[in-house]
């Protein structure tokens, strides 16, 4: 009986043997960077999201109460020391330590930028300021800024998540972004613009979908055992979304760059969310890239 053949569909003894032990233990561990790896993504990081901070200092400034003229004054503050630090970040040598300064310049920058965010959010939710900065956006820039920080944070510990968890919370946070990015472009659009509008508004609903998915997969495996089947449907779903909501963008820039739209969305902010949209492409290959690393890897153990 000691020797009979483990049947397809039920659980072995050694599987039986553990599953009182908690799941997390079987989790794979962190990944290290190579340092060629960690110069090439702290730079792109860097190149990237220190424009976008820097965007979200002038759109921030514009939406303002013209009588805040402190708040403007800060945010044109922020403006100046982001395209400083972005400068900087362009002419930096692919030099370890001279990178692994930079990340630190630039999370200490983030950090201030994402307080005030919080706490001009805070604000805006009382009542205390008026203008035009919606409380979502305003939190959904404080998001990004608190991502920017975590990723330079990693990089300067010279880990990566684990893939499996790895594509698990880059696609939690990308598609959140990507459908309220969808909604705030409803919120933009001219009333009468309904075509764009009834477009824009299912983006929205079907980021949702993809969104609550990644959130299920979350609760069900992020920090467990690896299981790539799914993770692997998971990043080619977001793949799809996201270069269809990419291109819905640029043709949205375009039309508004040509003035045939009805629209209050100032040019660079629909250049912006063009951007991050491929960024998030971005990410999606990276992960994928690393995702089929691994799988060769484990094939040839």
């Amino acid at each position: 009986m000691q020797n009979q053949h483990h049947l397809p569909g039920h659980v072995s003894q050694d599987q039986f043997n553990q599953m009182l032990v908690a799941p997390e233990s079987f989790a794979a561990k962190p990944e290290s960077l190579t340092e060629q790896m960690f110069v090439d993504r702290s730079l792109t990081e860097n190149r990237f999201w220190l424009r976008i901070m820097k965007e979200h200092a002038l759109f921030l400034g514009e939406g303002f109460n013209r009588k805040d003229t402190h708040l403007i004054q800060q945010t044109d503050r922020f403006h100046y020391f982001f395209e400083q630090q972005e400068k900087k970040a362009y002419q930096v040598p692919n030099n370890v330590s001279l990178v692994r300064k930079l990340n630190e310049e630039s999370i200490e920058l983030v950090h201030g930028f994402r307080n005030f965010k919080r706490n001009l959010l805070i604000l805006i939710i009382n009542c205390k300021i008026s203008g035009f900065n919606f409380p979502l956006l305003v939190d959904h820039i404080a998001r990004e800024a608190e991502y920017f920080m975590r990723t330079l944070t990693k990089f300067n510990q010279g880990i990566l998540d684990p893939i499996q968890d790895a594509i698990i919370s880059e696609n939690v946070f990308w598609l959140r972004i990507m459908m309220e990015h969808s909604r705030f472009i409803v919120s933009l659009l001219d009333q009468s613009e309904r075509n764009l509008i009834n477009t824009a508004r299912k983006f929205g609903d079907d980021f949702e979908v993809l969104l609550n998915q990644a959130r299920d997969v979350e609760s069900m495996l992020y920090q467990k055992q690896p299981t790539y089947p799914i993770i692997g449907k998971m990043n080619k779903d977001s793949e799809s979304a996201a270069q269809e909501i990419r291109d819905f963008k640029k043709t949205g820039l375009e039309l508004i760059k040509s003035c045939q739209i009805r629209n209050v969305i100032n040019p660079l902010l629909a250049d912006h969310v063009v951007r991050e949209a491929e960024h998030f492409l971005y990410m999606i290959h990276v992960l994928e890239e690393r995702l089929n690393k691994k799988k060769m890897e484990e094939k040839h153990l």
